[in-house]
C-alpha cells in the first residue's frame, strides 16, 4: 500500500497547480536544502582541512610522544631498553632553555632546544632544515624564518647565543656560544617561527652549563604504532617520575579552540537548513489547501487519517530529500575535487599552504545528513497532522 501512497503522493506534488506559486515554493524549498547542507560540508571539509595541516605540521615540530622528567633526571640507562621497542621509530634527547641570540644586525630572546643534529631528519619533520656536513668549526645552529628576518641573518652568517641566566659567571661574563647559522626552518606556525633555534645537543649542554643532562627525549613512532600502549611501557619501564606527553596536549587549548570553531560553523550554517525547512512546512500547508477537494474524496472512499497523513509526509520527505542529495553529492564532489585538483589557490605569503585544504570524514557527513533529516521531519510533522483533522464532508464542499 505504501507503494501506491507514494504514487499518490508524487501525483500530487508534481501535478499542475492552480496556484503557481505552490510549485515555485517546492523548488525554492529544495534549492535551499540543498544550499544549507552544501555549505555545511563545505565549511566542515575546509576546517577540516585547515586543521589537518595545522596538525601535521606540529606533529612535525613536537614530534608524536615526549617524555620528560617530574624531579629527578631521566635514567637513560633504563631508556635503553626501549629503543628497540616496536613502534618507536627514531628518538633524540633535548634541552631546551631560554638564550639571547646575537646578530651584526640585532638581537633577540630566542628559545635554544639542543637535540642530537644527526636525529633532526628521522625524529623532526622540518621543512629548511637539511643536516649536511661542513668544515666550519663554529656549532650549527637551525633557526626559524622568523627569528632569521628579525635578526637579519641568512644561512652561513654568523649567530652568537648567550645564556642571559648562567650564575656561573667567568670574569663577569656569560657563557656564548659562537654558531653558524646551518639553515632556516619556515612552519607557517609564528610560535615556532618567532621563537625557536635549534643546536647540537653538546653546544647545548656546554652553553647552559648542563654537561650530560637532558630535559626530556622526544619520540618519533610508525605509523601503526600503538599511542597509548606506548605510553603505559615507558612508564612501567622509566617509572613514575617520568611524564609522557603527546602533542594534543601541549597544545590542547589551540586544537579545543579549533574544534569550537568548528562547533560554532556548523550551528550557524544549519540555520540554512532550518530556514529552508520553513518554506518546506509552508509548501505543504499550501498543498492541502490547494488539495483539500481531493483529500475530502480520499477520506470519503475510505483512505485513514494516517493515510492521508502519510500522503503530505511522503511529498515533504520528497522535497527534503531531493534537496539533502543535491546539496551532499554537490558539497561532495567539491571537496573531491579540490583534493584532487586543488583549483581554489590561496596565497603562500599569507597562507601556509598553496590552495585550499579540504578534508571530510564519514563522520562528518553522517551528522549533516542527520541534522538534515531531524530537521525536515521536524518541519513536515505539523502541515501533515492538520490534513488528517479535515472533516470529509466539509472538504468536498470546500471552494476556493
Amino acid at each position: 500500500m505504501i507503494g501506491f501512497e507514494g504514487w499518490m503522493a508524487g501525483r500530487m506534488l508534481f501535478s499542475r497547480k492552480k496556484v503557481g506559486l505552490i510549485s515555485w515554493s517546492g523548488i525554492i524549498s529544495i534549492l535551499g536544502v540543498a544550499t544549507g547542507c552544501f555549505a555545511l560540508i563545505v565549511s566542515v571539509a575546509i576546517l577540516n582541512g585547515f586543521e589537518q595541516e595545522v596538525r601535521n605540521k606540529v606533529v612535525g615540530f613536537e614530534t608524536d610522544l615526549r617524555i620528560t622528567a617530574r624531579d629527578s633526571e631521566i635514567d637513560m640507562e633504563k631508556f635503553a631498553a626501549l629503543e628497540s621497542e616496536p613502534g618507536i621509530a627514531a628518538h633524540s634527547p633535548f634541552l631546551e632553555r631560554k638564550a639571547v641570540a646575537i646578530s651584526p644586525n640585532d638581537r633577540s630572546l630566542v628559545k635554544v632546544k639542543a637535540v642530537e643534529i644527526g636525529s633532526l631528519s628521522d625524529v623532526y619533520k622540518i621543512e629548511g632544515i637539511e643536516v649536511s656536513e661542513s668544515v666550519d668549526r663554529r656549532a650549527p645552529v637551525y633557526v626559524g624564518e622568523g627569528i632569521a628576518n628579525r635578526l637579519g641573518v641568512q644561512e652561513n652568517d654568523r649567530l652568537r647565543l648567550m645564556n642571559p641566566l648562567d650564575n656561573q659567571l667567568y670574569l663577569g661574563m656569560p657563557s656564548v656560544l659562537d654558531a653558524r647559522v646551518a639553515g632556516v626552518f619556515e612552519t607557517r606556525i609564528l610560535d615556532f617561527d618567532q621563537t625557536y633555534v635549534f643546536v647540537p645537543l653538546t653546544s647545548g649542554q656546554a652553553l647552559f652549563k648542563a654537561t650530560g643532562d637532558v630535559d626530556g627525549i622526544d619520540l618519533r613512532l610508525t605509523d601503526d604504532a600503538d599511542k597509548a600502549q606506548l605510553r603505559e611501557t615507558v612508564i612501567s619501564v622509566l617509572g613514575g617520575d617520568v611524564a609522557v606527553s603527546g602533542w594534543e596536549e601541549m597544545h590542547q587549548t589551540l586544537f579545543q579552540a579549533m574544534k569550537m570553531e568548528k562547533l560554532g560553523t556548523v550551528v550557524v550554517l544549519s540555520l540554512i537548513v532550518i530556514v529552508a525547512c520553513f518554506n518546506i512546512a509552508s509548501t505543504l500547508t499550501m498543498l492541502v489547501m490547494e488539495k483539500i477537494r481531493e483529500v475530502g474524496i480520499l477520506k470519503a472512499i475510505g483512505f485513514s487519517r494516517s493515510k492521508i497523513s502519510t500522503l503530505f509526509r511522503l511529498q515533504g520527505i520528497l522535497i527534503g530529500g531531493i534537496g539533502l542529495a543535491l546539496g551532499t553529492g554537490l558539497g561532495l564532489l567539491f571537496v573531491s575535487g579540490q583534493e584532487r585538483l586543488g583549483f581554489i589557490r590561496l596565497p603562500e605569503a599569507i597562507y601556509f599552504v598553496h590552495s585550499l585544504p579540504v578534508a571530510i570524514t564519514s563522520g562528518d557527513v553522517a551528522a549533516i545528513v542527520l541534522i538534515g533529516v531531524i530537521v525536515i521531519f521536524l518541519a513536515i510533522h505539523f502541515p501533515s497532522r492538520e490534513a488528517r483533522k479535515l472533516i470529509p464532508t466539509e472538504a468536498i464542499q470546500f471552494e476556493k
